[in-house]
């Protein structure tokens, strides 16, 4: 397994933005599934309506200007337009400078990952604060009467603030942020959504990539970087929450140290593990890993200061 470092960084904020309007789900479903209620957007909302709440909110607590930002980027599978990018209407609708650098990345449940290790290289390059935006309004892609699927899913949108660490002494500038990258296509057909057409999982498939591969990866991860590795809370991704709870046993996590939303919220896709994190406060040293879509998986080890500014709001 390969780990990537990135050092002399730090989130300086993050914001989930989740729609007010929340699901009730029948009461064999949650028993099943753990997710009681979950969140969906209004008719007509997109990515970018989402994110851009959550980007405002970031900057104003960040005390963060227009030209601070070197980069914006949004990880995303239902954006709503083929082009322009999300990233590049973000621009536009923030007033960021026409000289960042702007694009999309197409991930699904591992997506916030991937995006914040591409935000931590454009910080490092640029000199700038990076804007990482992250959500998908599933419930835009869901086939009427999917009993089996539409019950878990989601909408919310996130925006994390990547900026300058400025403090050389820092442990995250000596060790830096850690991660581990895994795609394996050749599974993808488990969780799909192809062009014209809703989301298609096969539930099975997709516990089975989880309780024998994923888990498989991350104690990878963990004996590759066990001199390095100490944290305080693992914030997976949230299929549901009897597979976030098997999850942690599995890896022998200690009870209570997992941080869990989808129970309130249900599965965000690549959201899911930002918007945990800002839904339960979560600082300190974290173990997060996005898993899903692809199938691909994302593995993390990063820190969260008591300083960064962490908000949650509703719309």
């Amino acid at each position: 397994m390969n780990v990537l470092t990135i050092g002399g960084v730090k989130i300086e904020g993050l914001a989930a933005c989740v729609p007010a309007h929340a699901v009730e789900n029948e009461a064999k479903v949650a028993q099943a599934t753990g997710i009681v209620t979950r969140r969906i957007a209004a008719k007509g909302t997109t990515v970018a309506d989402l994110c851009v709440k959550a980007a405002e909110k970031m900057l104003a607590d960040t005390n963060s200007k227009p030209e601070d930002f070197g980069a914006v980027l949004c990880v995303s599978f239902t954006q709503h337009n083929r082009m322009p990018a999300t990233a590049i209407e973000a621009q536009v609708r923030l007033g960021l400078p026409k000289d960042v650098v702007a694009f999309d990345v197409s991930l699904a449940c591992s997506g916030w990952g991937y995006g914040l290790y591409l935000a931590g290289l454009l910080a490092q390059q640029t000199g700038k604060k990076v804007l990482l935006l992250d959500g998908d309004v599933q419930s835009a892609f869901v086939g009427e009467g999917d009993a089996a699927t539409a019950p878990l899913l989601g909408d919310a949108g996130t925006a994390t603030v990547v900026g300058i660490d400025s403090h050389p002494e820092t442990q995250r500038r000596r060790d830096g942020w850690r991660f581990s990258f895994v795609a394996d296509g050749e599974k993808g057909g488990a969780l799909k959504l192809e062009e014209g057409g809703t989301i298609q999982m096969d539930g099975f498939g997709v516990f089975k990539f989880v309780a024998t591969d994923v888990v498989g990866y991350l104690r990878e991860f963990l004996s590759a970087n066990s001199q390095q590795l100490t944290a305080n809370s693992f914030v997976p991704h949230q299929p549901n929450v009897y597979m976030v709870r098997q999850l942690a046993k599995s890896l022998g996590v200690a009870e209570g140290t997992t941080a869990i939303s989808c129970d309130q919220l249900g599965n965000l896709s690549s959201a899911s593990v930002p918007v945990t994190i800002a839904w339960k406060n979560v600082r300190g040293p974290v173990l997060f890993s996005g898993f899903g879509g692809g199938l691909s998986v994302s593995i993390g080890m990063i820190e969260i200061d008591e300083d960064c500014k962490l908000a949650v709001i509703e719309v």
